[in-house]
Protein backbone atom coordinates (compact mmCIF):
# COMPACT_ATOMS: atom_id res chain seq x y z
CA UNK A 1 0.00 0.00 0.00
CA UNK A 2 1.08 3.62 -0.78
CA UNK A 3 3.22 6.08 0.96
CA UNK A 4 2.82 3.68 4.62
CA UNK A 5 5.98 3.67 7.20
CA UNK A 6 8.45 1.85 6.79
CA UNK A 7 11.05 3.22 8.09
CA UNK A 8 11.80 2.39 11.49
CA UNK A 9 14.26 5.13 12.96
CA UNK A 10 11.42 7.78 11.52
CA UNK A 11 8.48 5.93 13.71
CA UNK A 12 10.44 5.74 16.36
CA UNK A 13 11.29 9.75 16.16
CA UNK A 14 7.88 10.52 15.28
CA UNK A 15 6.33 8.32 18.57
CA UNK A 16 8.93 10.27 20.76
CA UNK A 17 7.73 13.39 19.24
CA UNK A 18 4.78 12.76 20.45
CA UNK A 19 5.51 10.90 24.11
CA UNK A 20 7.71 14.18 24.91
CA UNK A 21 4.64 16.82 24.35
CA UNK A 22 2.38 14.56 26.56
CA UNK A 23 4.84 14.40 29.00
CA UNK A 24 5.52 18.35 28.62
CA UNK A 25 2.01 18.77 29.59
CA UNK A 26 2.24 16.49 32.60
CA UNK A 27 -0.71 14.70 30.59
CA UNK A 28 0.94 11.09 31.98
CA UNK A 29 2.93 10.99 35.11
CA UNK A 30 5.62 8.75 34.23
CA UNK A 31 9.54 8.37 34.91
CA UNK A 32 12.17 10.11 32.59
CA UNK A 33 12.65 9.02 29.58
CA UNK A 34 16.35 7.72 28.62
CA UNK A 35 18.83 10.59 28.64
CA UNK A 36 20.94 8.08 26.25
CA UNK A 37 19.97 8.23 22.19
CA UNK A 38 20.62 4.25 22.02
CA UNK A 39 17.57 3.02 20.21
CA UNK A 40 17.58 -0.03 22.25
CA UNK A 41 17.10 1.78 25.33
CA UNK A 42 14.40 4.19 23.79
CA UNK A 43 12.32 1.57 22.84
CA UNK A 44 12.68 -0.28 25.78
CA UNK A 45 10.94 3.00 27.27
CA UNK A 46 8.43 3.75 24.40
CA UNK A 47 7.44 -0.48 25.00
CA UNK A 48 6.46 0.05 28.63
CA UNK A 49 5.05 3.88 27.58
CA UNK A 50 2.81 1.70 24.95
CA UNK A 51 1.57 -1.27 27.60
CA UNK A 52 0.10 1.84 30.32
CA UNK A 53 -1.06 3.66 27.40
CA UNK A 54 -3.05 0.46 25.84
CA UNK A 55 -4.57 0.10 29.96
CA UNK A 56 -5.99 3.23 30.56
CA UNK A 57 -7.29 3.22 26.85
CA UNK A 58 -9.31 0.11 27.75
CA UNK A 59 -10.18 1.53 31.15
CA UNK A 60 -11.72 4.62 29.23
CA UNK A 61 -13.89 2.81 27.03
CA UNK A 62 -14.74 0.43 29.67
CA UNK A 63 -17.82 1.89 30.51
CA UNK A 64 -19.05 1.42 26.93
CA UNK A 65 -17.47 -1.31 25.95
CA UNK A 66 -20.37 -3.67 26.31
CA UNK A 67 -23.11 -1.40 25.00
CA UNK A 68 -25.12 -1.81 21.76
CA UNK A 69 -24.04 -0.76 18.69
CA UNK A 70 -24.98 -1.03 15.32
CA UNK A 71 -24.00 -4.54 14.04
CA UNK A 72 -22.68 -3.87 11.00
CA UNK A 73 -20.23 -1.16 13.14
CA UNK A 74 -19.23 -3.92 16.08
CA UNK A 75 -19.07 -6.88 13.40
CA UNK A 76 -16.94 -5.30 10.83
CA UNK A 77 -14.78 -2.51 12.22
CA UNK A 78 -12.13 -2.77 14.63
CA UNK A 79 -12.65 -1.27 18.13
CA UNK A 80 -10.89 2.29 18.68
CA UNK A 81 -8.44 0.10 21.92
CA UNK A 82 -7.09 -1.92 18.88
CA UNK A 83 -4.20 -0.38 17.67
CA UNK A 84 -4.28 0.52 14.45
CA UNK A 85 -2.50 -1.98 11.47
CA UNK A 86 -2.29 0.20 8.35
CA UNK A 87 -0.63 -2.75 6.53
CA UNK A 88 -3.48 -4.87 7.18
CA UNK A 89 -6.25 -2.51 7.53
CA UNK A 90 -8.47 -0.22 4.96
CA UNK A 91 -10.18 2.40 6.29
CA UNK A 92 -13.16 3.88 4.65
CA UNK A 93 -13.62 7.56 5.15
CA UNK A 94 -17.35 8.71 5.58
CA UNK A 95 -18.04 12.00 3.19
CA UNK A 96 -20.69 13.95 4.36
CA UNK A 97 -21.54 16.54 1.80
CA UNK A 98 -20.32 20.18 2.05
CA UNK A 99 -18.11 19.22 5.34
CA UNK A 100 -14.49 19.31 4.27
CA UNK A 101 -14.65 15.81 2.40
CA UNK A 102 -13.55 16.59 -0.96
CA UNK A 103 -10.93 18.80 0.55
CA UNK A 104 -9.63 15.26 2.10
CA UNK A 105 -9.79 13.45 -0.61
CA UNK A 106 -8.06 15.61 -2.70
CA UNK A 107 -5.23 15.83 -0.38
CA UNK A 108 -5.09 12.26 -0.54
CA UNK A 109 -4.93 12.00 -4.09
CA UNK A 110 -1.82 14.62 -3.80
CA UNK A 111 -0.26 12.01 -1.98
CA UNK A 112 -0.67 9.19 -4.37
CA UNK A 113 -2.45 6.98 -2.12
CA UNK A 114 -4.75 4.66 -3.88
CA UNK A 115 -8.16 5.74 -3.56
CA UNK A 116 -11.29 3.74 -4.16
CA UNK A 117 -14.15 6.21 -4.66
CA UNK A 118 -16.18 7.01 -7.74
CA UNK A 119 -13.45 8.29 -10.19
CA UNK A 120 -11.86 4.93 -11.21
CA UNK A 121 -15.19 3.40 -12.74
CA UNK A 122 -15.70 6.23 -14.89
CA UNK A 123 -16.14 4.97 -18.32
CA UNK A 124 -13.48 7.88 -20.01
CA UNK A 125 -11.16 5.65 -18.13
CA UNK A 126 -12.33 2.60 -19.70
CA UNK A 127 -11.86 0.56 -16.73
CA UNK A 128 -15.58 0.70 -15.46
CA UNK A 129 -16.30 -2.59 -17.38
CA UNK A 130 -12.95 -4.51 -15.66
CA UNK A 131 -13.27 -8.05 -14.52
CA UNK A 132 -10.44 -7.48 -12.25
CA UNK A 133 -9.65 -4.97 -9.72
CA UNK A 134 -6.51 -3.06 -10.57
CA UNK A 135 -5.23 0.42 -9.44
CA UNK A 136 -3.86 2.97 -12.75
CA UNK A 137 -3.47 6.60 -13.01
CA UNK A 138 -5.49 8.27 -15.15
CA UNK A 139 -2.49 10.62 -16.55
CA UNK A 140 0.08 9.98 -18.79
CA UNK A 141 3.70 9.29 -17.65
CA UNK A 142 1.88 7.60 -14.05
CA UNK A 143 1.47 11.12 -12.71
CA UNK A 144 -1.38 12.49 -10.70
CA UNK A 145 -3.68 10.28 -8.67
CA UNK A 146 -4.34 6.55 -8.23
CA UNK A 147 -7.85 4.73 -8.73
CA UNK A 148 -8.97 1.36 -7.83
CA UNK A 149 -11.45 0.40 -10.77
CA UNK A 150 -14.33 0.33 -8.62
CA UNK A 151 -17.46 2.94 -7.54
CA UNK A 152 -17.70 3.24 -3.80
CA UNK A 153 -20.12 6.15 -3.32
CA UNK A 154 -23.36 4.15 -5.07
CA UNK A 155 -24.93 0.99 -4.07
CA UNK A 156 -24.78 -0.82 -7.06
CA UNK A 157 -20.86 0.08 -7.16
CA UNK A 158 -19.97 -1.18 -3.83
CA UNK A 159 -21.95 -4.55 -4.72
CA UNK A 160 -19.69 -5.18 -7.53
CA UNK A 161 -16.56 -3.95 -5.45
CA UNK A 162 -17.76 -6.56 -2.96
CA UNK A 163 -18.38 -9.33 -5.53
CA UNK A 164 -14.21 -8.05 -7.06
CA UNK A 165 -12.73 -8.47 -3.57
CA UNK A 166 -11.89 -4.74 -2.79
CA UNK A 167 -10.95 -5.05 0.84
CA UNK A 168 -9.81 -8.50 0.68
CA UNK A 169 -7.35 -7.79 -2.24
CA UNK A 170 -5.40 -4.52 -0.15
CA UNK A 171 -5.35 -2.22 -3.63
CA UNK A 172 -6.82 0.47 -1.98
CA UNK A 173 -5.40 2.63 0.68
CA UNK A 174 -8.67 4.62 0.97
CA UNK A 175 -12.47 3.90 0.09
CA UNK A 176 -14.81 6.89 0.03
CA UNK A 177 -18.42 6.52 0.15
CA UNK A 178 -21.17 8.49 1.25
CA UNK A 179 -23.04 5.36 2.49
CA UNK A 180 -21.23 4.20 5.52
CA UNK A 181 -23.54 1.27 6.86
CA UNK A 182 -24.39 -0.44 3.28
CA UNK A 183 -20.33 0.10 2.37
CA UNK A 184 -19.27 -1.27 5.66
CA UNK A 185 -21.87 -4.35 5.50
CA UNK A 186 -21.16 -5.24 1.96
CA UNK A 187 -16.96 -4.88 1.63
CA UNK A 188 -15.85 -5.65 5.19
CA UNK A 189 -16.02 -8.94 7.33
CA UNK A 190 -15.08 -10.27 10.60
CA UNK A 191 -11.60 -11.48 8.94
CA UNK A 192 -10.89 -8.19 7.20
CA UNK A 193 -12.22 -5.58 9.84
CA UNK A 194 -11.78 -1.65 8.65
CA UNK A 195 -11.57 1.65 10.31
CA UNK A 196 -13.74 4.29 9.98
CA UNK A 197 -12.68 8.12 9.36
CA UNK A 198 -14.73 11.06 8.70
CA UNK A 199 -15.36 14.95 9.00
CA UNK A 200 -18.03 16.53 10.63
CA UNK A 201 -19.40 19.98 10.23
CA UNK A 202 -22.80 21.50 12.45
CA UNK A 203 -25.98 20.59 9.89
CA UNK A 204 -27.07 24.19 9.82
CA UNK A 205 -23.23 25.49 8.43
CA UNK A 206 -23.33 22.19 6.01
CA UNK A 207 -26.72 23.20 4.76
CA UNK A 208 -26.42 26.30 4.39
CA UNK A 209 -23.25 25.84 2.39
CA UNK A 210 -24.87 23.51 0.46
CA UNK A 211 -27.30 25.92 -0.37
CA UNK A 212 -24.85 28.54 -2.22
CA UNK A 213 -22.75 25.59 -3.53
CA UNK A 214 -25.56 23.72 -5.70
CA UNK A 215 -26.36 26.66 -7.12
CA UNK A 216 -23.57 27.28 -9.06
CA UNK A 217 -21.87 23.51 -9.42
CA UNK A 218 -22.74 22.97 -12.91
CA UNK A 219 -20.06 20.29 -12.46
CA UNK A 220 -22.19 17.77 -9.89
CA UNK A 221 -25.15 15.70 -10.38
CA UNK A 222 -27.19 17.42 -7.88
CA UNK A 223 -26.96 21.23 -9.70
CA UNK A 224 -29.68 23.37 -8.75
CA UNK A 225 -29.43 26.60 -10.65
CA UNK A 226 -33.16 27.41 -9.63
CA UNK A 227 -32.42 27.77 -6.08
CA UNK A 228 -30.73 31.14 -6.72
CA UNK A 229 -34.40 32.35 -7.11
CA UNK A 230 -35.06 31.24 -2.99
CA UNK A 231 -34.10 32.87 0.16
CA UNK A 232 -32.27 31.02 2.18
CA UNK A 233 -35.48 31.16 4.67
CA UNK A 234 -37.25 29.76 1.48
CA UNK A 235 -35.07 27.28 1.03
CA UNK A 236 -35.01 25.86 4.73
CA UNK A 237 -38.76 25.93 4.84
CA UNK A 238 -39.59 24.40 1.62
CA UNK A 239 -37.02 22.93 -0.24
CA UNK A 240 -34.69 20.94 1.95
CA UNK A 241 -35.67 17.42 2.34
CA UNK A 242 -31.65 16.46 3.91
CA UNK A 243 -32.93 16.34 7.35
CA UNK A 244 -30.84 14.77 10.07
CA UNK A 245 -28.60 13.29 7.68
CA UNK A 246 -25.91 11.85 9.77
CA UNK A 247 -28.57 9.43 11.92
CA UNK A 248 -30.14 8.42 9.46
CA UNK A 249 -27.22 7.03 7.28
CA UNK A 250 -26.25 5.10 10.70
CA UNK A 251 -29.54 3.92 11.16
CA UNK A 252 -29.82 2.68 7.46
CA UNK A 253 -32.96 4.98 6.60
CA UNK A 254 -34.01 6.44 3.61
CA UNK A 255 -33.77 10.69 3.74
CA UNK A 256 -37.63 10.39 3.84
CA UNK A 257 -37.97 8.08 6.80
CA UNK A 258 -38.10 9.48 10.26
CA UNK A 259 -35.52 8.67 12.79
CA UNK A 260 -35.91 8.24 16.45
CA UNK A 261 -34.38 9.15 20.27
CA UNK A 262 -33.28 5.50 19.68
CA UNK A 263 -31.51 5.66 16.53
CA UNK A 264 -29.60 8.23 18.08
CA UNK A 265 -28.46 7.52 21.03
CA UNK A 266 -27.07 3.79 19.29
CA UNK A 267 -25.76 6.29 16.45
CA UNK A 268 -23.77 8.15 19.92
CA UNK A 269 -22.32 5.00 20.68
CA UNK A 270 -21.46 3.51 17.39
CA UNK A 271 -19.42 6.99 16.31
CA UNK A 272 -17.71 7.05 20.59
CA UNK A 273 -16.24 3.12 19.86
CA UNK A 274 -15.71 2.84 16.55
CA UNK A 275 -14.74 5.59 14.34
CA UNK A 276 -12.24 8.52 14.15
CA UNK A 277 -13.88 11.76 14.32
CA UNK A 278 -12.33 15.00 12.51
CA UNK A 279 -13.95 18.44 12.57
CA UNK A 280 -14.25 20.66 9.07
CA UNK A 281 -12.80 23.90 11.20
CA UNK A 282 -10.00 22.01 12.68
CA UNK A 283 -8.68 20.30 9.26
CA UNK A 284 -5.47 20.48 9.73
CA UNK A 285 -5.05 18.65 13.26
CA UNK A 286 -7.68 16.30 11.64
CA UNK A 287 -6.17 15.45 8.99
CA UNK A 288 -2.76 14.46 11.33
CA UNK A 289 -5.18 12.25 13.24
CA UNK A 290 -6.54 10.51 10.17
CA UNK A 291 -2.69 10.36 8.77
CA UNK A 292 -1.77 8.48 11.96
CA UNK A 293 -4.18 5.92 11.41
CA UNK A 294 -3.42 5.22 7.95
CA UNK A 295 -0.31 5.42 8.46
CA UNK A 296 1.24 8.12 6.46
CA UNK A 297 4.64 9.73 6.80
CA UNK A 298 4.50 13.07 8.01
CA UNK A 299 7.59 14.67 8.22
CA UNK A 300 7.75 15.39 4.35
CA UNK A 301 7.44 18.60 2.68
CA UNK A 302 5.41 16.61 -0.25
CA UNK A 303 3.12 16.11 2.41
CA UNK A 304 2.87 20.16 3.52
CA UNK A 305 2.50 21.46 -0.20
CA UNK A 306 -0.37 18.93 -0.66
CA UNK A 307 -2.70 20.53 2.17
CA UNK A 308 -1.58 24.03 2.38
CA UNK A 309 -2.36 24.16 -1.49
CA UNK A 310 -5.61 22.24 -1.75
CA UNK A 311 -6.58 24.13 1.43
CA UNK A 312 -6.41 27.33 -0.07
CA UNK A 313 -8.32 26.07 -3.27
CA UNK A 314 -11.17 24.73 -1.98
CA UNK A 315 -13.32 27.37 -0.74
CA UNK A 316 -16.76 28.32 -1.38
CA UNK A 317 -17.51 31.80 0.13
CA UNK A 318 -20.92 32.45 0.99
CA UNK A 319 -23.04 34.74 3.43
CA UNK A 320 -23.63 33.13 7.30
CA UNK A 321 -26.13 32.33 8.98
CA UNK A 322 -26.57 33.77 12.14
CA UNK A 323 -27.14 31.19 15.18
CA UNK A 324 -30.60 32.08 17.05
CA UNK A 325 -31.95 33.92 13.29
CA UNK A 326 -35.05 32.50 12.04
CA UNK A 327 -32.99 30.97 8.91
CA UNK A 328 -30.96 29.30 11.57
CA UNK A 329 -33.80 28.13 13.62
CA UNK A 330 -35.49 26.58 10.74
CA UNK A 331 -32.72 24.66 9.84
CA UNK A 332 -32.15 23.79 13.83
CA UNK A 333 -36.01 22.55 14.24
CA UNK A 334 -35.59 19.56 11.14
CA UNK A 335 -31.97 18.92 12.22
CA UNK A 336 -32.25 18.35 16.44
CA UNK A 337 -31.05 15.28 16.12
CA UNK A 338 -27.87 15.89 14.24
CA UNK A 339 -27.09 18.52 15.80
CA UNK A 340 -27.17 16.64 18.96
CA UNK A 341 -24.88 13.55 17.63
CA UNK A 342 -22.57 16.82 16.49
CA UNK A 343 -22.49 18.04 19.86
CA UNK A 344 -21.62 15.01 20.83
CA UNK A 345 -18.91 14.65 18.29
CA UNK A 346 -17.06 17.89 19.52
CA UNK A 347 -16.89 16.34 22.64
CA UNK A 348 -15.54 12.81 21.26
CA UNK A 349 -12.91 14.79 19.48
CA UNK A 350 -11.31 16.15 22.53
CA UNK A 351 -11.17 12.67 23.75
CA UNK A 352 -9.39 11.41 20.71
CA UNK A 353 -6.82 13.54 21.02
CA UNK A 354 -5.02 11.08 23.42
CA UNK A 355 -5.80 7.77 22.04
CA UNK A 356 -4.71 8.72 18.55
CA UNK A 357 -1.51 9.77 20.20
CA UNK A 358 -1.25 6.83 22.01
CA UNK A 359 -1.77 5.18 18.36
CA UNK A 360 1.37 6.75 17.22
CA UNK A 361 3.91 5.80 20.49
CA UNK A 362 2.20 2.72 20.12
CA UNK A 363 2.75 1.66 16.26
CA UNK A 364 6.70 3.48 16.43
CA UNK A 365 7.25 0.74 19.29
CA UNK A 366 5.77 -2.34 16.89
CA UNK A 367 7.61 -0.69 14.54
CA UNK A 368 10.51 -0.86 16.36
CA UNK A 369 10.19 -4.53 17.78
CA UNK A 370 9.72 -5.87 14.04
CA UNK A 371 12.99 -4.50 13.08
CA UNK A 372 15.25 -6.05 15.70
Amino acid sequence: MANRWRKTDGALLIGFCVLASIISLDLLPINQPPSSSSSTELRRYLKAKSTRRRRRRRRATSETSTTSIYSWASDHLQPLTVIPDPSKETVLFWHIPKSGGTTAQQIYKCLDLAVASRAGSLPRFGHDQDEELLTFHPRKKNRGPTYVNVDTTSKAGILRAEELGLVPSGLADIIITSEPKFAIEHLYDDSHRGRVIGLFRHPVDRLVSKFYYLQIADWERTYSPEWKKLSVLEFATKKNNDNNTMVKHLAGKRMNEQVTEVDLLIAMRTVNQRFIVGLTNQMEESIHRFNIVIGIDEPNEEHKKCIDHIEKKNSNPHPKVEEGSPEWEAFAGKNALDIRLYDYILQIFEEQKEVIESYAIDMAVQEGIMSQ
